[in-house]
């Protein structure tokens, strides 16, 4: 009987926003890989938007002994292991590789991104991500399905947590 229940589930389009995702890694990082990692075995498709990265520099020692210092960056579309579609998007970060925020800016390439890959839900991630921010507002513009999961420790029992 689960079997047949699970036949009959219906598949969604996800796309995963949040600023923070790998290569940097953290707790928000492995919650958000994790989760898109079981909704992609479960037959959902998934994918993930952030901000490009500029990763350390790479050095090895080639054949004759020189070094090799390899400059590399993510950007664009990668494919991470078990099929998850992440998406690299050219915006600017600021402190803690927060993006800055634009409000309108960012909105031509979120549709463009939402609309490419069908999707029907937009999760948003962590209260500090502006993109996230961003994405959520622009799901409801959209009329797509949001969620919002808040990931920090700040409470709500006080004004200055609240803002």
């Amino acid at each position: 009987m689960a079997q047949s229940y699970r036949l009959q589930q219906r598949r969604f389009s996800i796309a995963m926003v949040c600023d923070f995702f790998y290569p940097r890694l953290g707790g928000v990082e492995n919650h958000i890989w994790s989760l898109a990692f079981h909704l992609l075995r479960l037959g959902h498709k998934v994918i993930v938007i952030t901000h490009a990265y500029k990763c350390a520099d790479n050095e090895y020692s080639g054949e004759d002994d020189t070094t090799i210092r390899q400059k590399s960056k993510r950007s664009g579309v990668r494919y991470l292991p078990g099929g998850l579609k992440v998406y690299y998007c050219p915006f600017l970060p600021m402190v803690d590789e927060d993006c800055m925020p634009t409000f309108t800016v960012s909105f031509p390439l979120l549709r463009w991104i939402f609309i490419r890959e069908g999707i029907d839900i937009v999760h948003s991630h962590q209260a500090t991500s502006t993109l996230a921010n961003e994405a959520v507002t622009y799901a409801a513009e959209l009329g797509l399905a949001s969620i919002y999961t808040d990931h920090s420790l700040f409470g709500f029992n006080d004004i200055a947590s609240i803002i």
